[in-house]
């Protein structure tokens, strides 16, 4: 029987364990958290399949211009993180979540903030990231961001 309730919290540990894995930059215990064929697209159009790239994508990034930075994806109870949590299927779910990364020294502004999604599916005992998309948030040329 599916307990959406005990699967919800699953997929904040998994979000957590995401950003614990980025904090201590940590390449391949984050890439760890996606399937084998997953879909990684940064917020800069940067793509790849699969774990192994992921892994390779994030190594240089850690150890260069992201390193000891801190990425906020889920908290506690009492956040609003993450905006959507919605289930396809008992075993398919997708989660969208405004993320920061921020650098050492920097605090959080609107110029560090997206918008992420997450395509989880449940793999075994767990869920894993099976497609991940991150898009920078922005402003419309001269005005402020509509809803919708």
């Amino acid at each position: 029987m599916f307990d959406e309730s005990a699967e919800r919290r699953a997929i904040l540990k998994l979000g957590q364990a995401l950003q614990d894995a980025w904090n201590r930059g940590d390449a391949a215990g984050y890439a760890a958290l996606f399937t084998d064929d997953a879909g990684f697209v940064a917020w800069n159009g940067a793509h790849g399949y699969g774990q192994q790239a992921i892994e390779e994508a994030h190594r240089p990034l850690f150890a260069g211009p992201l390193a000891g930075s801190r990425i906020a994806l889920v908290d506690d109870a009492d956040s609003a993180r993450p905006e959507s949590l919605r289930f396809v299927r008992p075993d398919v779910a997708i989660m969208i979540t405004a993320g920061v990364v921020t650098l050492p020294g920097q605090s959080a502004g609107p110029d560090h903030d997206s918008v992420q999604t997450f395509v989880l599916v449940r793999n075994g005992p767990g869920w894993r990231v099976a497609t991940f998309q991150n898009t920078r948030s922005q402003s419309p040329p001269g005005g402020e961001p509509q809803p919708g």
